[in-house]
């Protein structure tokens, strides 16, 4: 999966995705103090990595 396929999950979801400095934060009004970063490289996302922000964010 990519970052761009990730953000469209999570946004869908009632994430929101803002621009920090290398990342991109997701955040969620109903989980305060809980920030997931999302890389802004293309490619796929390596698989420990995407399943540690899907458990994180409870899309898994």
């Amino acid at each position: 999966m990519t970052a761009k396929e990730l953000k469209r999950k999570l946004v869908s979801n009632g994430w929101i995705i803002t621009r920090g400095g290398s990342h991109e934060m997701a955040t969620h009004p109903d989980k305060p103090g809980v920030k997931i970063p999302i890389h802004r490289h293309t490619g796929d996302i390596p698989t420990g990595t995407l399943n540690k922000i899907l458990k994180d964010t409870g899309l898994k």
